[in-house]
């Protein structure tokens, strides 16, 4: 049964029992006013008719005078002597006898107080006084008045009619109050079941100010909130889809029923296929099951997995499998890691080290060389000598740049290097660097660094990060400057390379730091080492650098150390 039923049988029942309830009280009223007046007035016609009834008998006509008494009040009279013996009466025509009230009445006035009362329709009052004289004892009137009694039952008729009639009303009153309440409960319940199934778009309308309006703002309020909630979401969502786009590394999640639910573009390439939402997890690789792997993330208590996977010669994998995170959680998530570029790289790595032994015997042969053709006699040649010596000394700094870079890079990479801070003075030690470099013809060097700027770092790394960052400034600047900069932001200490150079496209950026890049006609003289060790010395110094170049407008290097605590002035030693 719908609220509005029960509502209306609930709002029936209150009618129908407080119309009876206040039919019921104001007859009862209506008739105990009516039965007090009256009673009220039989005493006192009562008592007139006792002061007559007493003169009579001291004049000793009493069974003469009492009809004429009784006439002028209009009552039936029963006199009575002390022991309650009539003496004279006039009695009403066809009376059948003494009724309860009159027997109460002669009792209470021989018993010297007065008496009113009447019969249950309210027809008859009868009164009882005592009378105070010689030989007499009381006197008991009787009121007929069937006016009161048809009155009482005019008055109990129209309370009935009423009430009837309130009833009605209150039932029809309480039937259309049951349908309105359940009316305005329905439209909450439809905005209600519209916010569950996602439906946060259409505004719910209040007009009053009441219970419900205040219950209906709330839901309004409520829906405003979800739907900027689910907007959010939405935002969120689209931008996670897009980070997760963008990633390298391939993810997909499936359900518990190996449905994928989300792929990314490098899942669909490292799986080969058009994987959308809604198909089946494949299984791509004869060694290796990919849906018994996401099945088993499913079990109880299951736990990050990973696997290695070879679906060829030319390829590898990794495959990392997490659970998950709730135990009522209906989706797990699969990353996939093509290790094939890395293996490359790691390949290339180990090919570069008989490489550098290559190269660090090339330098070692051309000073060799060198030397046994000095000792055999071109030493004696001023000219022969001077280029042979040029020689020894341009091979001995290329090993010894090389040693340098190899040995720093090895330290910096497996953290043997334990920074020691210590307080520097920036701006000789800029000046320092920049004495050490040796650009192009006409490329000027410059220093913007305040004369009393000093930080507590490792001198030794941030030497080490700005003669490789200045090196590599002066390599490819043929015009312009390149400009050395230290200044403070708070506590935080600040140190920029910028040059006027060839500068770089958006590919080499994203490699320069790499170990052992080069770059397509930038450096091939080099070992792509150097900003290799910047970086790892940044790292260390627990600092990090911030790359601004464009190809033909130069290169500006920034590098932040925010643990370095910049002072004021270098304390005197």
């Amino acid at each position: 049964m719908g609220i509005r039923w029960w509502l209306s049988v609930a709002f029936a029942l209150v009618a129908a029992v407080s119309t009876a309830l206040v039919v019921s009280q104001f007859s009862t009223q209506s008739q105990n006013a009516f039965r007090d007046r009256a009673e009220a007035l039989a005493v006192a016609s009562a008592v007139t008719a006792a002061r007559s009834v007493t003169l009579a008998n001291e004049n000793g006509r009493l069974a003469q005078t009492l009809p004429a008494i009784a006439r002028r009040q209009d009552l039936e009279l029963h006199v009575f002597d002390a022991r309650g013996v009539e003496l004279a009466s006039v009695p009403r025509s066809g009376a059948a006898g003494a009724s309860s009230p009159e027997r109460a009445a002669l009792r209470d006035a021989l018993g010297g107080g007065r008496y009113r009362g009447s019969t249950s329709n309210g027809s008859v009052f009868v009164a009882g006084v005592p009378l105070h004289a010689v030989g007499l004892g009381a006197l008991v009137a009787v009121s007929v008045r069937p006016d009161v009694a048809a009155a009482i039952e005019i008055v109990s008729n129209q309370a009935f009619r009423a009430g009837v009639i309130a009833g009605v009303i209150g039932v029809l009153v309480g039937l259309l109050l049951a349908q309105l309440i359940a009316l305005r409960l329905r439209r909450l319940s439809t905005a209600a079941e519209a916010m569950a199934l996602g439906d946060f778009e259409s505004p719910l309308h209040y007009k009053f100010r009441d219970e419900f309006g205040a219950l209906a703002q709330s839901f309004e309020r409520m829906r405003r909130q979800l739907r900027r909630s689910f907007h959010q979401i939405e935002g969120e969502r689209d931008r996670l889809r897009m980070l997760l786009e963008r990633l390298h590394e391939g993810v997909v999640t499936v359900d518990a029923d190996l449905v994928v639910q989300f792929a990314n573009a490098e899942a669909r390439r490292v799986l080969g296929g058009r994987l959308t939402e809604g198909d089946a997890l494949p299984d791509p690789w004869p060694g290796f099951s990919l849906r018994q792997f996401a099945d088993k993330l499913f079990d109880p208590g299951a736990s990050l997995a990973q696997a290695h996977v070879s679906p060829d010669e030319e390829r590898a994998l990794a495959v990392v499998g997490i659970p998950a995170s709730q135990p009522e959680g209906d989706t797990v998530l699969i990353v996939l890691d093509d290790l094939t570029e890395q293996e490359r790289r790691e390949l290339a790595e180990r090919e570069f080290v008989s490489n550098a032994a290559h190269e660090l015997r090339t330098p070692l042969t051309t000073i060799i060389g060198a030397i046994e053709v000095l000792q055999a006699g071109a030493k004696d040649d001023a000219v022969e000598r001077d280029r042979f010596l040029a020689h020894i000394e341009r091979e001995a700094a290329r090993l010894a740049r090389l040693a340098r870079a190899l040995l720093t890079l090895a330290r910096a990479h497996a953290g043997q290097e334990v920074p020691r801070s210590e307080p520097v003075a920036l701006q000789p030690l800029l000046q320092e660097v920049a004495d050490d470099l040796r650009p192009a013809t006409g490329v000027a060097v410059e220093i913007e660094c305040a004369a009393d700027l000093s930080a507590t770092v490792n001198r030794d790394l941030l030497e080490q990060v700005l003669r490789n960052l200045g090196e590599n400034a002066a390599k490819h600047t043929q015009h312009g400057r390149v400009v050395l900069r230290a200044y403070a932001d708070g506590n935080t200490l600040r140190v920029e390379v910028e040059d006027s150079g060839v500068g770089m496209n958006a590919d080499t950026q994203r490699h320069v730091f790499d170990r052992f890049y080069r770059g397509r006609d930038r450096d091939a003289d080099g070992f792509g080492l150097g900003l290799a060790i910047v970086r790892q010395t940044v790292r260390s110094l627990d600092g990090r650098i911030e790359l601004d170049s464009a190809p033909g407008k130069g290169t500006r290097v920034l590098v932040v150390l925010e643990q370095a605590r910049v002072r004021e002035a270098v304390p005197i030693s």
